[in-house]
């Protein structure tokens, strides 16, 4: 049963006859008006209601649909649009003002449907309950419209009735990309939210496409927001609408036009650039006209972010280009990034381990032949940390057992250990030998699959561990254990080193290993989406497993280049 939706206005501003037809002017202009004065939101800071502000980003949106509605410019066509931006940059307000104000408030555009698909029915519940009546209750009562609400399943229905007496007779529905309850009566506009995250994006669009008028105006707006889980479907939209311009409208909307205030550069100053900033991001500051002393402000809020999450490119892109040269192979780091370690290639020597019986004394001989490699020889003074990635018994016929013995004052890569076929006693005794040489180095191994190899290292009275967090070392349980979330940070913090230069790799066979190490976007039985990270077929991985465990095991600042380790050995 259809139920009105209260007014809830929680604003004291009085608006004139001269502001409320303004607002009800049904263009462009007018929409941002309604926006900025006729409606509140919460505040995620302050959590006081205010009168939200359109940033530029939401004007390129709101220009272009509106573009496709007024009299004057729109085609009796069917239109699209395709909308990406960063993450968070206000379309849920945008696009709910939008879905309210087309049908309530356009001149000329009684029963104008709008349909806007989320991926599921839980999303779609949501999203009505956090955003849509939140804002539809804090429009000023002044222009506020009589709108019925239908509960249909999974979707959600706003009818609009009336405004000032003027009958409308259309409906903005919310609905899950999953649901058969899209009405099948005409849909002027089809608001596609998100479709990397929709299940059969493909079976969605025929199923709202077979609504939508062939023989009048309409328009569909795809939206979503940049990621590493983008899916082929919608990289296909992106690459169609770059294709033909004429045909499909593609907004991209950078980070910089919505994030980087003054005062977020935290002193930021010009040597703190790295080669992307000075490549990338400046000469696409400068195209979009943003100013010069804004830069800095930007560039700071942009690295002090890239701190906080492991996947700083892929939601907040600098530019079209970027989103096609990071997809365009789904490399997990890029090209460029992986080009720039080749100077640092070295012929590395091999190395023999020898003891001396009667004192214990080891020693590293050169020798033709040996799964040992190294690059740097130990310096008297320097610490080390050894990462490795064990193997089991059942993949020690197809995987390596990989050491990467990294100096932990620079994050250079000063020597290699890799090997197959061995028992873990074998393995035990080639880390104790190389721990010892290099200064008594720490060992950090992957835990899932290596409890024979650290009771083997024991046995060797060794315990020069690295323990991931004080309960771990409590427990005696060494080094760093993977799972799917953790892979994910790690991965992402060894993109970080990468990125900034803040890593040296020496190995010839590792940095081949960067260049076929890819993404893969897996779906699980509930319909939602997660990235596996690995190797191209016929490729491995074992050599990056050991280095993003060595990343995992380093803080923010070491990763930064701020902070050379100060872990006590134990």
């Amino acid at each position: 049963m259809a139920k009105l939706v209260e007014n809830e206005y929680t604003g004291t501003d009085i608006l004139t006859a001269d502001q409320i037809r303004r607002a009800l002017s049904g263009d462009y202009e007018g929409f941002k008006y309604f926006f900025e004065n006729c409606l509140l939101i919460q505040d995620r800071d302050t959590r006081q209601y205010i009168h939200p502000k359109m940033n530029l980003g939401q004007q390129m949106i709101a220009k272009a649909i509106f573009k496709n509605v007024d009299k004057k410019t729109r085609k009796n066509e069917h239109r699209e649009i395709v909308v990406i931006g960063p993450r968070q940059f206000g379309k849920s307000t945008l696009f709910t003002a939008i879905g309210d104000y087309l049908p309530a408030y356009v001149p000329g555009m009684e029963n104008l449907n709008t349909v806007h698909t989320l991926q599921t029915g839980t999303t779609a519940g949501k999203y009505f309950k956090q955003k849509i009546a939140p804002i539809v209750a804090n429009v000023h009562p002044a222009i506020f419209p009589t709108i019925e609400r239908d509960t249909l399943g999974t979707s959600t229905l706003l009818r609009f009735k009336d405004i000032k007496g003027i009958p409308r007779g259309g409906y903005y529905e919310i609905t899950s990309a999953g649901s058969n309850s899209v009405r099948s009566g005409t849909v002027s506009v089809w608001l596609c939210d998100e479709p990397s995250e929709y299940r059969n994006p493909e079976m969605v669009e025929d199923a709202v496409s077979g609504a939508i008028s062939s023989y009048a105006w309409s328009f569909t707006a795809y939206i979503g927001t940049f990621s590493d889980r983008l899916s082929d479907y919608f990289l296909n939209k992106i690459k169609l609408a770059l294709d033909n311009p004429d045909d499909i409208e593609l907004i991209f909307i950078p980070w910089f036009l919505v994030y980087g205030r003054e005062g977020d550069g935290l002193g930021f100053t010009e040597d703190q650039m790295t080669e992307y900033d000075r490549d990338v991001i400046v000469p696409e500051m400068r195209k979009w006209g943003i100013p010069m002393d804004q830069w800095f402000d930007k560039l700071g809020w942009y690295h002090t972010r890239a701190l906080r999450t492991s996947k700083m490119r892929y939601e907040f892109p600098s530019s079209i280009d970027d989103i096609i040269n990071m997809t365009s192979d789904k490399l997990v780091f890029s090209a460029d990034v992986i080009d720039k370690q080749k100077k640092n290639i070295m012929v590395g020597k091999k190395y023999r381990i020898i003891t001396e019986n009667s004192t214990g004394k080891v020693e590293a001989q050169e020798t033709d032949a040996s799964p040992f490699t190294i690059f740097k020889e130990p310096i008297y003074g320097h610490q080390y940390r050894i990462a490795i990635d064990p193997i089991t018994a059942q993949s020690q016929d197809t995987d390596n057992f990989v050491m990467q013995v990294m100096d932990l004052n620079n994050h250079e890569q000063v020597a290699v250990f890799r090997d197959r076929g061995l028992q873990d006693e074998d393995y035990a005794d080639w880390a104790v030998s190389i721990g010892t040489i290099y200064n008594k180095a720490q060992l950090c191994p992957e835990v899932n699959v290596a409890n024979g190899f650290i009771v083997a290292v024991n046995a060797h009275r060794y315990y020069k561990w690295f323990y991931q967090n004080k309960k771990n070392q409590a427990d005696r349980i060494p080094g760093i254990r993977t799972t799917v979330s953790s892979k994910e940070f790690m991965v992402g913090c060894l993109d970080t080193l990468l990125s900034r230069e803040n890593i040296i790799i020496h190995d010839e066979h590792t940095i081949e290993e960067l260049y076929n190490f890819v993404r893969h976007a897996k779906n699980r039985s509930d319909g939602t989406s997660y990235v596996r990270f690995a190797a191209k077929a016929g490729h491995h991985d074992d050599d990056i497993a050991a280095l993003w465990i060595y990343a995992g095991s380093l803080d923010n600042r070491q990763i930064e280049g701020r902070k050379k380790s100060t872990f006590a050995i134990i």
